[in-house]
């Protein structure tokens, strides 16, 4: 009954401040009724947008698939800029890397995957950006950015197997560049951190053969 009564009150006080403050109080209504409004329209072209951008990127995909490499690059780099900010437009930006990677642009796209990187992209796709920017630098026949691109991505991956190809592949370039101090410390993090994988095997076996060349007669 307690209770009752003080629910009955407080509704009273309730009535009571709206019929004093009755235009305050449609003021508030008006201010929320159009934050949820644009709100709403807001999310609606945010979606419409995603859509748009997952359809072009579709097309562009399809005639990479098909062999079109310059029709692709052109539909992904007009993509890209079209839907910026889009998680589409992201994805598409690497598709775009591979498809001047696979027309020996690698110049351009070692330039685009750094713009790429600096901006912050979605953590999904971090990984693969630095992969790519990496293999695209070990074209470029500059091995020691390659192998720092390969340890960001290692770095920037959660999958265990994805992560350890990475560091092999930066021990790898390292090895190239003749930075064997660096390669021989990924190759031993990949024995001790990778142990139950066959990327701990071959880092074993890359790491005998490093030991074994430094110790050679001149």
């Amino acid at each position: 009954m307690a209770t009752a009564q003080r629910i009955e009150r407080r509704e009273s006080k309730t009535a009571e401040w709206f019929r004093k403050n009755r235009n305050t109080a449609i003021g508030l209504i008006s201010a929320i009724a159009v934050i949820a409004l644009v709100g709403g329209y807001w999310w609606a072209a945010k979606q419409r947008k995603e859509n748009f951008a997952e359809r072009a990127l579709a097309s562009a995909r399809n005639a990479a698939d098909q062999g079109n490499l310059p029709l692709a690059s052109s539909d992904l780099a007009r993509m890209v800029s079209t839907y910026s900010g889009t998680r589409a437009a992201q994805e598409g930006t690497l598709l775009l890397a591979q498809v001047r990677l696979l027309q020996k642009q690698n110049a351009l796209a070692v330039s685009d995957l750094r713009k790429f990187i600096a901006s912050g992209p979605r953590a999904e796709f971090r990984g693969p950006a630095n992969g790519l920017l990496a293999a695209a630098l070990e074209e470029a026949a500059q091995p020691a950015d390659a192998a720092k691109a390969y340890e960001s991505a290692a770095a920037a991956t959660p999958y265990k197997g994805v992560k350890a190809q990475y560091l092999l592949d930066a021990a790898r370039t390292y090895a190239i560049a003749g930075d064997t101090t660096q390669a021989t410390r990924i190759y031993e993090q990949v024995t001790r951190d990778f142990k139950t994988q066959g990327s701990a095997v071959e880092a074993q076996v890359r790491l005998t053969e490093l030991r074994k060349s430094a110790i050679k007669p001149s």
